[in-house]
């Protein structure tokens, strides 16, 4: 990943990250909360410590077992769409790189909760195609 002090360029365009602010509902709608915008503290999917910006959603009506983000990549003023993510906790940074990025995994609540022993949530890995991330299969825990 890391060879040189200037990163490479990204695929895409330079765009403005937006910021969104939005709420978000449990299933049965006995909760509620707020996210927004936001840069993910310690994660480095390139090795050159460019921010990673997490964009929700912006639609009425969102419950957490649908929400995504959108990524971004910050170099400098500009943002650059690296992928979407599912989820409503930031993704985690895997050991394992796809085209000179880190793969990442993310957990989302199961649409239907399980009573046969298997967990209520599924992880994702996802990895960078060398345009956008790109989500695997989904393994219940």
């Amino acid at each position: 990943m890391k060879g040189s002090k200037t990163p490479p360029p990204l695929p895409g365009r330079c765009v403005e990250i937006p910021h969104v602010k939005t709420v978000i509902r449990s299933r049965d709608g006995s909760r509620e909360f707020e996210v927004e915008t936001h840069a993910v503290p310690d994660l480095d999917v390139d090795g050159y410590g460019s921010p990673v910006i997490m964009v929700p959603d912006n639609e009425p009506d969102l419950v957490e077992e649908n929400m995504s983000w959108t990524m971004y990549l910050k170099r400098g003023d500009c943002g650059y769409k690296i992928g979407t993510i599912s989820g409503l906790e930031d993704p985690a940074e895997l050991e394992s790189e796809s085209n000179g990025f880190r793969d990442l995994e993310a957990v989302t609540p199961a649409a239907v909760p399980s009573g046969r022993g298997r967990g209520n949530v599924v992880s994702t890995k996802y990895k960078f195609d060398g345009k956008r991330y790109r989500a695997g299969k989904g393994e219940r825990r």
